[in-house]
């Protein structure tokens, strides 16, 4: 039986990866980033993206993972997608279609896509190894995934393409541990997080053009607890959370933005002394986070959102039941709605 290690996997349903250790170098870099901010606000502007439904992770006891649903940006009207162990998801523009991640009986992962009301699922990639993290190209024609060969002699990912039917899968990146991708609105280009410390959970920010050239130097550097990197819709930020689960890390549990040139980098949305965020998404049209926050005083994951400025009250989606939700993304409203 294969099994995915699990110090890379377990980032499915838990809401960041159990850090370590390890030294200030590391973080230095960051930390003196965000003081130079200069209180910088994102403020996206919204596109012509209408908010739709969301898609998360509700985790089963029985598998031990979590299973795709779907529900209303306010949790109203929830439904279940999938019966088998499933990781993130992304939304085809339009909200016709959901791509996602799926484990299988031998442990590889691979890639899917389903529509929102549970038909017509479709596998796209059944290569051994994993496949996993999906992102929608702006059109709709093409699918961004970090992925990994069972063939390669040590376990790392890099960012490959396939068009959204499965077909010509071609890798961007390479001599790397490339995870969680995600497409610029131009199409374009691709923001990636690094690995460059899986043990004590060290990554950094990059981008790259979809051909595989113009691999950008780190948008953020090496950071410890750095994750899930996500475009804005406008294409001026790039979001992510620094892990929460040791609160002695610098920033840990918040939300912060940089621009895709390195600059303007600050904390967006701080984590409080109850409540953490993690894997935040933006709305598709720009002007809210969905993410994942932990409140002490709750016990369990749930989902949030809040303004795309920071500012404001966090208001918690209305999920029913107390099994951890994760792995957000929030769709747009299908075409003939608008």
């Amino acid at each position: 039986m294969r099994v995915v290690p699990d110090s890379r996997r377990q980032r499915t349903w838990k809401h960041s990866r159990r850090v370590v250790s390890a030294t200030l170098t590391l973080v230095v870099g960051l930390v003196g980033a965000i003081s130079a901010g200069g209180g910088a606000q994102a403020q996206p502007h919204g596109g012509r993206a209408h908010n739709g439904q969301i898609s998360f992770g509700r985790f089963d006891p029985t598998l031990g993972s979590t299973s795709l649903w779907v529900a209303d940006a306010d949790g109203q009207h929830q439904r279940r997608l999938t019966a088998d162990p499933t990781g993130f998801s992304d939304w085809a523009p339009g909200g016709r279609s959901i791509a996602f991640d799926f484990t299988d009986d031998v442990g590889d992962v691979h890639l899917a896509s389903i529509r929102p009301d549970g038909s017509g699922r479709r596998t796209l990639t059944t290569g051994p190894g994993v496949q996993e993290a999906p992102s929608w190209s702006p059109d709709g024609g093409q699918i961004a995934f970090d992925a990994f060969d069972p063939a390669q002699p040590l376990f790392s990912t890099s960012i490959w393409i396939m068009n959204s039917d499965g077909a010509e899968q071609r890798q961007v990146t390479r001599d790397g541990f490339d995870v969680e991708p995600a497409f610029a609105p131009d199409g374009a280009r691709i923001a990636f997080a690094r690995i460059v410390d899986d043990v004590n959970g060290v990554e950094a920010v990059y981008w790259v053009n979809t051909d595989g050239t113009g691999l950008r130097r780190p948008v953020v550097p090496p950071t410890l607890g750095l994750e899930h990197p996500d475009w804005s819709p406008d294409g001026h930020w790039i979001a992510f959370n620094i892990g929460p689960d040791d609160r002695s890390i610098p920033n840990a549990g918040d939300v912060l933005v940089v621009h895709p040139d390195g600059t303007g980098l600050h904390v967006l949305r701080p984590a409080t002394t109850h409540r953490v965020f993690f894997k935040p998404r933006w709305s598709p049209d720009g002007k809210r986070f969905l993410s994942g926050c932990f409140d002490d005083r709750v016990g369990h994951d749930q989902l949030c959102t809040y303004k795309s400025d920071g500012k404001g009250s966090v208001h918690l989606v209305g999920l029913a039941g107390t099994e951890p939700v994760n792995l957000p993304a929030w769709g747009s409203r299908p075409r003939q709605d608008h």
